[in-house]
């Protein structure tokens, strides 16, 4: 984890030696604030374009999760819900973003831009890792400990469960 001047702290993970090109990704996570002041995170993705050459971060998609997104961003990781989904996002309205639950095999995070999409799989102590340090921002949102903000997930998935 790194600190960037003028941004929260930020999580990268690289999957440059993929052998699908659309899934060689690089993928930064940062925590962030949205624009009425809550805390949040931001998914940026960017595609490899050549097996062990560096991401250009300057083609990258941005995408900063809602309050509730975020939220079920957290719940899938930890594998509390099968997917998530957040669209509409940006100024034209045509971002997205997306995560989804592959049980032991990990996790995948999308993100769309004006119908360009990228892939980034996370193999299962990644998605631990991320997991954990989404569930902390999550925490400060909520002015919880990250003890607490997995136990109310764990409670929700079970109230939706068990209506």
């Amino acid at each position: 984890m790194t600190h960037q001047d003028g941004f929260g702290e930020t999580l990268k993970f690289y999957a440059d030696r993929h052998p699908d090109p659309g899934k060689r990704t690089a993928l930064n996570v940062q925590y962030t604030y949205s624009r009425s002041g809550r805390e949040t995170l931001s998914v940026e993705m960017v595609q490899i374009q050549q097996a062990g050459a560096p991401p250009d971060w300057g083609s990258k998609v941005i995408v900063q999760l809602t309050q509730g997104e975020l939220t079920a961003f957290c719940s899938v990781l930890f594998g509390l819900r099968p997917e998530m989904k957040g669209s509409y996002h940006g100024d034209a309205h045509n971002k997205g973003v997306a995560a989804y639950n592959n049980g032991q095999k990990g996790a995948s995070i999308s993100v769309s831009e004006k119908g360009r999409q990228l892939h980034h799989m996370l193999q299962p102590d990644d998605r631990l890792d991320l997991g954990v340090f989404a569930l902390r921002r999550l925490a400060e949102g909520w002015r919880v400990s990250p003890s607490d903000a997995i136990a109310l997930l764990r409670q929700s998935a079970w109230m939706e469960r068990n209506p």
